[in-house]
């Protein structure tokens, strides 16, 4: 057992220093850096884009070099990006949705190689040449300021009445924010809810623009404000908390979410105390085709870096979620 924890212990500390030093908390590919026309590079989902910054970064500095290097582009910063060498701009894609649809827009050119997604794959068809790899599990609740009228605890029925209700109404006793159009956090929390479309009560607005989604802006100093939050993505922001979700009380028909309990300093699961949340996987989503290629398997798949690679765990860990139990499975 000891050397066990000692092997876990250098391996964390080996991480924290690799991020203090500079490469891994980079946005987008670094200053100077242009992606070569082989390399793999990403767009989409805010919710983990430092963490594919840091798997990138940590594979594209390892011995012996890859031969094809990764790069995520964030899903905010210039409003427009040129991903690779010989790739013509385009609006930068921010979320999962935008992030999958810039995916395939590309078609076969491979300008664009893959989308982080923390949303699955729809059910319609218009998805069906793309592999969802599941690579991490991550946890949602409703995040509120540090000191709030807002209970500590409410029920899948309590948000789905606040969410679902008309501006003005009796349900509309919260300023309830959601994050922009397009975000994966914004679909699976109003599904987990047993929603489809918001009500007129939620706001994706704050102070004239879209609600960037993990925003901590519109809940700090609002003590009767609510969104949600990637327990993960909400670690170590000043002014808010993340809360628990009481799924046993639900919309009349709605099953039950699957839920975890998790540390909100950590992210990680825990038998007693912290906050329950609704749990979701987290996806890198490529090609169907290119599933057997191997500069592609060799980082994303079930036998790849992010599925295999202790420092690459360690990096999962650290950015508030876990590595998922069927790490590099194909969920479409």
């Amino acid at each position: 057992m000891r050397s066990t924890l000692t092997k876990a212990a250098v391996l964390v500390a080996g991480l924290a220093t690799f991020v203090t030093l500079g490469g891994t908390a980079q946005a987008d590919p670094g200053a100077g850096v242009t992606p070569a026309t082989t390399d793999l590079v990403g767009v989409g989902s805010d919710t983990t884009q430092g963490l594919l910054n840091t798997l990138g970064n940590l594979y594209n500095t390892k011995t012996p070099a890859p031969a094809n290097k990764v790069y995520s582009w964030d899903a905010t910063g210039s409003a427009t990006i040129t991903p690779k060498s010989g790739a013509p701009t385009i609006t930068r894609p921010n979320g999962s949705g935008a992030g999958v649809a810039a995916l395939i827009a590309d078609g076969t050119t491979h300008n664009l190689d893959f989308a982080r997604s923390s949303s699955g794959p729809k059910t319609d068809g218009s998805q069906a040449n793309y592999a969802f790899i599941e690579f991490a599990r991550d946890t949602v609740t409703y995040a509120t300021a540090t000191t709030s009228s807002v209970p500590t605890t409410l029920t899948t029925l309590a948000l789905n009445k606040l969410y679902g209700s008309a501006a003005g109404s009796v349900d509309c006793n919260r300023n309830a924010y959601l994050p922009q159009a397009g975000s994966g956090t914004r679909s699976f929390f109003l599904a987990s809810i047993g929603l489809t479309t918001p009500g007129t009560c939620a706001k994706d607005t704050f102070a004239g623009a879209p609600v960037q989604e993990h925003s901590a802006a519109p809940l700090v100093g609002d003590p009767n404000a609510v969104a949600p939050f990637s327990v993960g993505r909400a670690i170590g922001l000043a002014g808010i908390k993340v809360n628990t979700i009481d799924d046993s009380v639900r919309p009349t028909g709605k099953a039950p979410a699957v839920t975890a309990r998790v540390s909100p300093t950590t992210g990680q699961t825990v038998t007693s105390g912290g906050v329950v949340a609704y749990d979701r996987p987290l996806f890198n989503v490529i090609r169907k085709a290119d599933k057997t290629v191997a500069k592609f398997s060799g980082f994303f798949g079930s036998l790849g870096y992010i599925c295999t690679n202790a420092n690459a765990k360690a990096a999962i860990d650290a950015a508030g979620f876990r590595r998922a139990p069927g790490c590099g499975t194909d969920r479409n």
